[in-house]
């Protein structure tokens, strides 16, 4: 048997493999922190599905400390009730489930709690540029007693473990910090004083814990920051913490200020946390568990196969795929649909208090009303579109056992998968067009090569049902000189199905600008965006944002915002308020349907559904979700 299907005991507990779902923000409570069913659906979905150990999101311990709307609270007995319901839930169905316990300290929102946020100095939070106060010794006398009547609310509640966070730039660890500790008493200076509050809260759980539960701590390895807290000083802190009770020790990264190495998108490597974990087990007595970007199983199996640590803390692969541990159990590796880190399903859509979905899986966050189940008649259903929306569809009513025949014009299918993964730290998006090839063949999907024009290019394969996921074209604007022969739009670009010379503009700075920047500023090129708009980049997450700036500056590439076009020429283009010179322009000012075909079909056939793109240009998250939706309907 592997070694990931081992049991693991955490102090007095023993967990049936090594794979723990790791606490992660995803909207899915009721607005003021009770349980939902939601909520409660999503941690059963995954319980059911062998996942060993899950971990709540953040539960906050105190009114002020909370940092989201939708964030689990349980800083007064009437929370009790509803967390018991969850615990009970995960129980019913084999799986174990911990609380962690937090105070976000100087990065919780006065816009969600009403209330001055409260930390150990007062330092704003970058991303939410907000006005905490520093804590006075009675504020932290407060906060601890509140951490311990969470510790015991929670064990009232059943949960099976206890973690406290020490990580992400929150309270507590923005105490162990000096990028965010700046006091002038006993609890700043030398390492021993800042880490004097955190162990001192720690103790008190653990005293509270008393054998009934174990008590565990994530912190983040590295701080990535400049006077960040560094790796040389949490390894001690976590041999103090053990010395203090905690019975493991659980590894993530970075803070808001460094926002992008607490959820890592496509451009941190994956397990980059591996390095960290192998050393720290080497000093401590208690088990190690690591995150980091886990989305490849031979990675997953080889961490623990070969003593890099543990356990592993999967938070974003387990919204992905659901039956993540349940394929590897069964060396099922091509049927995992992986996380592909572009963060817009969960992190971003949390970020401004919407529940959690995912880019992949239709069925995240939704779990009780989006089943798959056979149809009650078999159809010939034919799909035109072999996009990301249209596989979708295809998989879902396959599966549904449908005979299913995808038409499209290429000879590929993935649509537009290949153009977003062709810039710089991108290729990950690939993940999902493999995963989706993988269920075209596994289900026996035909596939024709053929355009489509009109219902008699289909008629010839006898449909019933027709899906049309056509997708969207990219739009011109009405601009003097756009059929200048030095005009290409952006996809042709990144396809490389066009060349372009040493300096270019690019007409458009969101989320297609930016990367059809990103890809020709990387192959040496003069980059200018010019942007109608007060800013670019105004669609992108706060993970990707600021590397996207930072990227953007370090290659060269020059923004022009407010602008207004007047003119394209051989060149140059002319703006209202200079001229610039260039070899090329490119188009990346948006998209358009591609719906010609919809209106033919829905008079030749009596079943016509569409899907994506096809009824108005969004994201692929978007036609994904449509996709398993009409699937499910016929």
């Amino acid at each position: 048997m592997q070694k990931l299907f081992t049991p693991l005991k955490i102090g007095n507990l023993e967990l049936k493999n090594r794979f723990m779902m790791a606490a992660m923000e995803n909207g899915l409570a009721e607005v003021g922190g009770q349980v939902s069913d939601r909520l409660i659906d999503f941690f059963v979905e995954r319980a059911k599905n062998e996942v060993a150990m899950i971990i709540t999101g953040s539960i906050g311990i105190s009114p002020e400390g909370r940092g989201l709307p939708t964030q689990l609270s349980i800083y007064e007995d009437e929370y009790v009730p509803g967390l018991k319901r969850m615990t009970d839930a995960v129980h019913q169905v084999g799986g174990r489930i911990g609380a962690q316990l937090y105070h976000a300290g100087r990065q919780a929102s006065e816009a969600v709690t009403g209330l001055q946020p409260i930390a150990p100095s007062a330092v704003p939070c970058a991303i939410l540029g907000n006005n905490p106060r520093e804590m006075t010794k009675e504020d932290m006398i407060e906060v601890k007693e509140k951490f311990i009547k969470g510790a015991e609310r929670a064990i009232e509640a059943g949960f099976d473990l206890i973690e406290v966070h020490f990580a992400h730039g929150y309270l507590l660890h923005s105490f162990l910090s000096p990028h965010s500790n700046k006091r002038e008493d006993e609890y700043n200076g030398s390492l021993e004083n800042r880490m004097r509050y955190p162990l001192e809260v720690l103790k008190e759980i653990v005293r509270v814990a008393d054998g009934k539960v174990p008590v565990i701590i994530r912190i983040s390895a590295d701080e990535y920051l400049e006077d960040g807290l560094k790796f040389s000083e949490v390894k001690t802190i976590c041999q103090e913490a053990v010395k203090a009770g905690a019975e493991a020790v659980s590894l993530t990264a970075g803070s808001y200020d460094s926002v992008e190495y607490t959820i890592q998108p496509m451009f941190i490597n994956q397990g980059f946390l591996i390095p960290f974990s192998e050393e720290l087990k080497e000093e401590l007595s208690v088990p190690v568990i690591v995150a980091g970007r886990l989305n490849n199983a031979y990675l997953i199996n080889d961490i623990i196969e070969n003593n890099k640590a543990d356990m592993v803390a999967i938070g974003r692969g387990l919204i992905a795929d659901e039956e993540l541990v349940l394929k590897m159990k069964r060396n099922d590796y091509t049927d995992i649909r992986y996380c592909v880190a572009c963060n817009q399903g969960c992190i971003d859509k949390v970020f401004i208090g919407q529940g959690v979905n995912c880019l992949v899986n239709a069925r995240a966050g939704c779990e009780k009303e989006r089943n798959i189940v056979k149809a009650e008649k078999s159809k010939n259903v034919v799909i035109i579109g072999a996009g990301p929306g249209g596989l979708e569809a295809a998989r879902v009513t396959a599966i549904r056992g449908h005979k299913v025949t995808v038409v499209d014009k290429e000879d590929r299918i993935g649509g537009k998968l290949y153009v977003l993964s062709t810039p710089p730290e991108k290729d990950t998006f690939m993940f999902f067009r493999d995963y989706l090839f993988n269920q075209y063949v596994r289900l026996g999907i035909n596939f024709v090569q053929r355009e489509v024009k009109s219902s008699e290019d289909i008629k010839d394969l006898n449909p019933e049902v027709v899906i049309v996921a056509t997708g969207a074209t990219q739009t011109v604007p009405p601009i003097k000189g756009i059929d200048n022969k030095n005009v290409v739009l952006a996809e042709d670009v990144l396809n490389e199905r066009k060349k372009v010379g040493q300096t270019v503009a690019v007409i458009g700075g969101g989320l297609v600008g930016t990367e059809t920047s990103k890809f020709l500023a990387s192959k040496g090129v003069k980059v200018h965006i010019i942007e109608v708009l007060e800013a670019i980049a105004k669609d992108i997450g706060a993970t990707y944002v600021g590397h996207l700036f930072k990227t953007l500056e370090e290659k060269g590439v020059e923004q022009h915002v407010n602008a207004r076009i007047l003119e394209i020429k051989d060149g140059e283009i002319v703006l209202e308020d200079k001229v610039i010179k260039v070899d090329n322009v490119v188009i990346a000012a948006g998209y358009k349907a591609n719906d010609a075909v919809v209106e033919p079909l829905k008079k030749a056939y009596l079943e016509v559904y569409t899907v994506g793109d096809v009824n108005r240009a969004r994201r692929i998250m978007d036609a994904v979700e449509e996709g398993y939706k009409v699937g499910c309907a016929i």
